[in-house]
C-alpha cells in the first residue's frame, strides 16, 4: 500500500530553515516575527511528523542533526521553488511584483547592490528585496542550494549547475596606517611587504583568491606572510589597518572615502602588479528564473552596458 504525504506544512519549514541559519530559536523568533514557544511548536511538530531529532542543542547554540543537513537541502529548495511559483502566477493578475532573494559577497553587497537596487526600484516599487551577505564560497552555495535565486560575487566558484556573466572589474588595491613608520612614503618593496604584519579577509572571500592569484605569479603566497590577523568583514579590515595591525588588500570603491580623509593611505609595493579582480552575477543554471529576477538580470546587464 502506498504511505500517506507527510503532512508538512511551509511555515514549518520556514521556521525549521531560519533556526538552522541562525543556530538559534530565539533568534529565528525575532526575526520571524514569532514567539519562541510557537517556534519551538513549528519544530516539535515537525520532528514528531518525520519521527526524527532535526536539532542538537548544544548550550546556547543549536545545531543540525545529520538527518537536519538532509531536509536542510530539500526544505531550501521547496521554499525556493515556492516563491518562484508564487512570483510566476502574481505576474499574470497583479503585474511584476513580490520579493526577490538575492545573495553577496562583502563588496557587491555593501557597495554595488545598495544603489542598484534603489535604481531598480524607481520603476517597480512594489517589489521588495532581501539580500544574504557572506563570502564568496558561501554565497555561491546559496545559488546552488536554492536559497537566494541570484548572487553577485567577487570571484568564480567551479559548481558545475552555476553560470556566471562579468558584471564590473573592481579594482585592488593595498592600504595602510597613515601614523605607521614609513608610511608616509607610501611605496614599499615586495620583499618588504611580505615582512610586514597583514590583516587579511578570510579564505573564502574574493578579494583573497584575488590576491592569492597575483602573489602566486610572483612565486609567492599569502601563506608566506608571518603575521597575519584575519577578519571576517571589509568594515573590520578597514578598522584593524586604523589600528595599526598592519597592511591590507581591499577594494578601492571600499575605502574611498578614507582616503580621501586621509585616515588611510594607498601603499604601492613596488614589483606587484596591478590587481583587477572581477565582479560576476551568478545564477543556477537548472533553474528558470522568476519573472522579477529575470527582469533585475536585465537590469543588471543595462547597467553593465552603460559603465563599460
Amino acid at each position: 500500500m502506498e504511505r500517506e504525504p507527510l503532512p508538512i506544512d511551509f511555515r514549518q519549514l520556514e521556521t525549521f530553515c531560519k533556526v538552522s541559519e541562525l543556530k538559534s530559536f530565539s533568534k529565528a523568533a525575532k526575526s520571524l516575527f514569532l514567539t519562541q514557544p510557537t517556534v519551538s511548536g513549528h519544530i516539535l511538530s515537525l520532528e514528531k511528523t518525520l519521527q526524527l531529532r532535526l536539532f542538537d542543542r548544544m548550550g546556547r547554540e543549536t545545531r543540525l542533526t545529520r538527518a537536519g543537513e538532509v531536509l536542510l537541502q530539500y526544505a531550501s529548495r521547496i521554499l525556493s521553488d515556492r516563491r518562484e511559483a508564487l512570483s510566476a502566477v502574481s505576474e499574470f493578475s497583479l503585474g511584476i511584483r513580490g520579493e526577490l532573494q538575492l545573495g553577496a559577497s562583502t563588496i557587491p553587497g555593501e557597495y554595488l547592490l545598495p544603489e542598484l537596487i534603489a535604481g531598480f526600484k524607481q520603476d517597480f516599487p512594489q517589489i521588495s528585496f532581501s539580500l544574504k551577505m557572506s563570502d564568496t564560497k558561501e554565497v555561491a552555495q546559496y545559488v546552488l542550494q536554492g536559497v537566494v535565486e541570484l548572487g553577485m560575487v567577487g570571484a568564480r566558484v567551479k559548481l558545475e549547475p552555476l553560470h556566471y556573466e562579468l558584471f564590473l572589474e573592481d579594482e585592488l588595491i593595498v592600504i595602510g596606517s597613515p601614523a605607521e613608520k614609513n608610511m608616509k612614503e607610501k611605496e614599499i618593496s615586495l620583499e618588504e611587504a611580505l615582512r610586514r604584519p597583514w590583516v587579511l579577509r578570510e579564505a573564502g572571500s574574493g578579494t583573497q583568491i584575488a590576491a592569492e592569484k597575483v602573489l602566486n605569479r610572483k612565486g609567492r603566497t599569502l601563506k608566506q606572510l608571518e603575521r597575519v590577523t584575519e577578519m571576517g568583514s571589509t568594515s573590520s579590515v578597514k578598522q584593524g589597518v586604523k589600528a595599526g595591525l598592519g597592511l591590507a588588500f581591499v577594494s578601492r570603491r571600499a575605502v574611498e572615502e578614507e582616503l580621501a580623509a586621509g585616515s588611510l593611505v594607498r601603499v604601492e609595493v613596488a614589483g606587484l602588479e596591478a590587481i583587477s579582480r572581477p565582479i560576476y552575477t551568478v545564477f543556477h543554471r537548472g533553474r528558470t528564473l522568476s519573472p522579477i529576477g529575470m527582469k533585475f538580470l536585465r537590469y543588471l546587464k543595462k547597467k553593465r552596458e552603460e559603465i563599460v
